[in-house]
C-alpha cells in the first residue's frame, strides 16, 4: 500500500464511521462503505415513467492494515443487498479510482415501482 492508499483508507474509515457504517453484502461478505440512494423516473411505463432506485457505494479495496479485502472485485449484473433499506440492487458498473485505493459501484434496485 502506498502513502496515498494509506492516506485516503483513513480518510475513508472516518467517513464511514461518521455516517454509521453503512454497508453493502455481496458474495455473501458485507463491505462498509460511502453511499447513496437516489430516485429516478427513467423507465416509461403504461401509465408514466416508473419510479427506480440507484445506489452509487463507494468501497475501500484495502483494510487498516494494508491487507486487500477484495480477492475478485464485484462486476456488473450481479446482486448487492443494502443494509439501510434491506433491498437488493443490480450492479450496473464498477470503477476503480486512479490510485487503486477504491472501487465505486453504481447500482440499480431490483423491485420496481419502488
Amino acid at each position: 500500500m502506498t502513502n496515498l492508499q494509506h492516506y485516503i483508507t483513513n480518510s475513508e474509515l472516518e467517513i464511514e464511521r461518521d455516517m454509521g457504517d453503512p454497508y453493502i453484502t455481496w458474495n455473501s461478505n458485507t463491505y462498509i462503505c460511502v453511499t447513496s440512494v437516489a430516485q429516478f423516473s427513467r423507465e416509461l411505463e403504461t401509465g408514466g415513467f416508473a419510479l427506480v432506485k440507484m445506489l452509487t457505494a463507494t468501497i475501500r479495496l484495502f483494510n487498516c492494515d494494508g491487507t486487500s479485502r477484495f480477492t475478485t472485485l464485484p462486476t456488473p449484473q450481479q446482486k448487492i443487498t443494502y443494509s439501510v433499506d434491506g433491498l437488493q440492487y443490480r450492479i450496473e458498473s464498477v470503477h476503480t479510482d486512479p490510485t487503486k485505493s477504491y472501487i465505486r459501484i453504481v447500482a440499480e434496485g431490483i423491485a420496481k415501482g419502488i
